[in-house]
């Protein structure tokens, strides 16, 4: 099936942008990208015509670290909750999710492992693999995770886990200062895994270690991280000197505050940025009570909070709010908001040479958004999953 999609303000990529244009799918995949003028020669031979009416085409926005939504955790290993979850993020313009997970036993993880490799076909976004936020971390940044299973890693537990995972586990998040944890990351390099830095209280030194050894990117940079003192340069400080690291951020104005998430965008630009929305279950749900990580949260609008300690607890939002909130906070263009949003998590993924890009060959994930981030339209591999 042939699907021409014209009238639209199609941004690309992260530089590439046609005011007025159109882009031609067929088969699940992008044929063609063009401008206005030409998109009358492609009409005859489409099944479908859609005027986008001056709306943004984008791809697909790329989410590498949630953990829920829709009422649902997939920390529960069960299709259900992915299906549940790519319902929900493809009514944000969402068309790719990495599967997160808080910290269990290792027996348990295992079993997800095991459940969430088999998860196809899903309904809305797809799912590019599984994201284990742990368990080698650091007690002192723990935050929601249960400290009794963290600890030093072990590389017969690493291998067992490759394996649960059938080839689907894509990210690991490690704190660089545990014993041992330059020959894991190698490993885990090895095996195909994105390792980033968090939930850690590492020194800027230790980080340096970790890039050497292959980390690729920090995990909600500035949250669960020892800070940049200037007589005690932690993993922040690393951040900002390992220029060849991406590094996630809660861009919800919550979670950081609007004056360092300038900062932070004027000395790591767009090429370095991965906005990520770290949304639990009450994601689209009412507000109210939720467990999260074995512990009491109440949901609040998007914000979610212990209720015991007033702990941020993840969040409630969508890629688009992410998107949307980045714009208005640093003044980004849609470019910039695409690289950050779709082509670096396309990255870290390590599905770069099918996702995050509009381009002749890559696969038909795109999203209608109007100028407020609204999404209006979500297409997986050539199928609309979402109209609003």
């Amino acid at each position: 099936m042939k699907t021409l999609i014209h009238n639209a303000q199609v941004i690309a990529d992260g530089f590439r942008e046609i005011p007025c244009g159109a882009v031609l799918v067929e088969e699940g995949k992008i044929v063609a990208l063009m401008p206005e003028a030409e998109w009358t020669a492609q009409a005859e031979n489409a099944d479908e015509v859609i005027d986008a009416e001056g709306l943004r085409l984008t791809p697909g926005l790329i989410d590498i670290h949630i953990h829920g939504a829709a009422g649902e955790d997939l920390i529960s290993g069960k299709a259900e909750a992915a299906e549940a979850v790519s319902r929900n993020v493809a009514m944000d313009g969402c068309t790719a999710f990495m599967a997160s997970l808080t910290v269990v036993s290792h027996e348990r993880l295992l079993e997800i492992l095991r459940g969430l490799a088999i998860v196809t076909d899903l309904p809305g976004a797809a799912m590019l693999g599984i994201h284990s936020e742990g368990p080698y971390l650091s007690p002192d940044y723990k935050a929601l995770m249960d400290e009794r299973y963290l600890r030093d890693p072990s590389l017969k537990e690493l291998q067992e886990m490759v394996e649960a995972a059938q080839g689907r586990l894509k990210v690991m998040t490690v704190a660089p200062e545990r014993k041992g944890m330059d020959g894991l990351i190698q490993a885990a390099v090895q095996a195909g895994i994105t390792v980033m830095v968090g939930h850690t209280n590492a020194t800027s030194a230790d980080v340096h270690r970790a890039s050497l050894a292959g980390a690729a990117g920090f995990t909600h940079l500035y949250n669960a991280m020892s800070q940049h003192l200037h007589r005690d340069p932690g993993t922040v400080t690393g951040a900002f000197l390992e220029e060849g690291m991406k590094a996630e951020l809660i861009a919800d104005g919550f979670h950081v505050d609007p004056e360092v998430v300038r900062m932070t965008w004027k000395h790591f630009g767009p090429q370095r940025l991965v906005l990520i929305t770290d949304a639990m279950l009450g994601k689209g749900m009412p507000d109210g009570d939720f467990e999260f990580s074995g512990l009491h949260c109440r949901k609040h609008g998007q914000h979610v909070q212990v209720v015991e300690t007033g702990r941020r607890a993840g969040s409630a939002i969508g890629m688009n709010d992410a998107v949307r909130m980045m714009g208005e906070m640093c003044g980004c263009t849609p470019c910039e908001l695409v690289q950050m949003a779709c082509v670096n998590p396309a990255f870290l993924a390590q599905a770069e040479n099918r996702k995050g890009r509009l381009a002749a060959g890559m696969d038909a994930d795109l999203a209608l958004f109007d100028k407020q981030w609204q999404c209006r339209a979500t297409m997986v591999e050539g199928r609309w999953v979402y109209r609003r």
